[in-house]
């Protein structure tokens, strides 16, 4: 791909405070440099808060790598009713153009976004030293794992199955300023450059991000460049991407080593979440539907913070106000069969609501407007979160006690030793990120062919071919390599 011109708009944010500014626009032959943006450390911030400001962006975490496209082929949704979008149902099918007109926008948005952090990254030696040593290696160490969780996205959307065709060319790896159209890579060459980013990452990351020793310090009080570090790709985040990279690429060993060091390193700063804040009590006092944590923020690693989740995603998406052929909901017996234990705490993604043709029905409203009393998590889209370390340290281990332990803290019965190891985690991913875009790569990884209809299990599994898990590149992409 070409690295084309980038012009990001930098929003002022709870991160930083900065005031807006544009980079300079130029040329498609010339490079794109906005020196006097990278003449002082509060420019550098700026910069990263701007990336940050466009992960929200519909086409990547805003809603197509979270609560969209990759949840409908995960078929959590019933589109086969009669006035469902024509999108939705097509998708839901996995027809093939359906498929590249979901993600087109997503490549463009993701790459133009790793321009800009190689723009950043460039800055960052050029003009090091505007920087001190521990703004640059927690500037540098963000940017470059913000650069490896891009490629993995677009990896993961557009690439083989990792363990059927390691050898399968696939995406670029961008990984300079240059304006030449970058090599595709094969799947194996990919995943070595991610995982050589999130190293480095790491390591600049271990002895400068408060995160190791303060937690995530989710309040405004004083600089807030190093505070709301679940808001920022902090070195705990980094070694969880990491996990999860490891894992997508099959070696379950040094997956289940950085799960453990997630696990270990920052659980007593990420715990899960309590009945209390789930039901709205730690916000307002007593239980209170309109104030519940549903994203279970406290054990959320890293999300993107967006003020206006519920009118980008619930409305747009599930509102019980939202046409019929516009909404995305489970039947009733969808719902029923999803949960286990009526005490799981995980219970509260679903309520009874009316639809507008006056249907009761069971709604997702894990980003229906909730008050938080300040406390943030009303804003919240996770990313990565502590309990998925849990099932992959279950699954690398091959051991059900950490199945058991995520069950426990979600107030859910334990499953007993007799049943399917592989089934138990299966179970957790489905019930565990819905609205978060990670159950169909748990499919992809695995290779299943025969996807549950989980909108309606008498409905049978959804049947494909391995070939159906990855993505054509954008036609524009073909294009520019001809």
């Amino acid at each position: 791909m070409k690295q084309y011109v980038i012009i990001i708009t930098l929003i002022s944010t709870l991160l930083g405070g900065s005031s807006c500014k544009e980079w300079l626009k130029v040329d498609s032959e010339d490079r794109i440099m906005e020196d006097a943006l990278f003449q002082s450390e509060s420019g550098f911030f700026t910069a990263l808060n701007g990336v940050y400001v466009h992960l929200l962006n519909t086409n990547l975490y805003g809603r197509t790598l979270t609560a969209g496209t990759f949840d409908i082929l995960a078929q959590y949704y019933d589109t086969t009713k009669p006035l469902n979008s024509h999108t939705y149902r097509s998708l839901a099918n996995f027809e093939l153009q359906a498929k590249k007109d979901a993600v087109a926008d997503t490549w463009k948005e993701a790459y133009f976004l790793i321009a800009n952090i190689n723009t950043i990254l460039e800055h960052c030696e050029n003009d090091r030293s505007v920087l001190s040593e521990s703004n640059y290696e927690l500037i540098k160490g963000e940017c470059l794992a913000l650069r490896a969780m891009l490629h993995f996205e677009m990896f993961r959307i557009f690439g083989p199955i990792y363990s059927y065709e390691p050898g399968k060319v696939c995406i670029p790896y961008s990984d300079d300023t240059e304006k030449n159209v970058k090599p595709l890579l094969s799947a194996i060459d990919v995943v070595d450059k991610i995982l050589t980013d999130l190293n480095q990452a790491e390591n600049l990351l271990l002895n400068v991000d408060p995160v190791i020793t303060k937690g995530p310090q989710s309040s405004a009080e004083g600089n807030n460049r190093l505070r709301y570090r679940n808001l920022r790709l902090n070195y705990f985040a980094v070694q969880a991407l990491t996990a999860r990279v490891y894992l997508y690429a099959g070696n379950t060993t040094e997956a289940g080593k950085y799960a453990r060091k997630v696990i270990s390193g920052a659980s007593k700063f990420f715990p899960f979440a309590t009945r209390e804040q789930v039901n709205g009590q730690a916000a307002t006092g007593t239980v209170n539907r309109e104030a519940e944590d549903r994203i279970f923020s406290s054990e959320v690693l890293f999300g993107a913070y967006n003020t206006q989740r519920s009118t980008d995603i619930y409305d747009k998406l599930f509102s019980n106000k939202l046409e019929l052929k516009n909404l995305l909901t489970m039947t009733e017996n969808g719902v029923k069969a999803l949960y286990d234990d009526e005490g799981d705490l995980r219970t509260c993604h679903f309520q009874a609501l009316r639809d507008i043709e006056a249907n009761d029905g069971r709604f997702f409203v894990k980003y229906g407007f909730v008050t938080d009393g300040d406390l943030g998590y009303a804003s919240i889209i996770p990313i990565l979160r502590i309990s998925e370390m849990y099932l992959i340290a279950a699954e690398c281990e091959k051991s059900l006690t950490w199945v058991n332990d995520l069950r426990s803290a979600r107030k859910a019965a334990q499953v007993s030793s007799g049943g399917s190891l592989d089934g138990s985690i299966e179970d957790e991913y489905v019930r565990e990120f819905i609205g978060e875009g990670q159950l169909f790569w748990y499919y992809k990884r695995k290779g299943i062919t025969e996807i549950p209809r989980l909108y309606n299990r008498s409905a049978g599994d959804m049947k494909i071919e391995l070939s159906n898990y990855q993505f054509d590149l954008p036609d524009k992409e073909l294009a520019e390599r001809e």
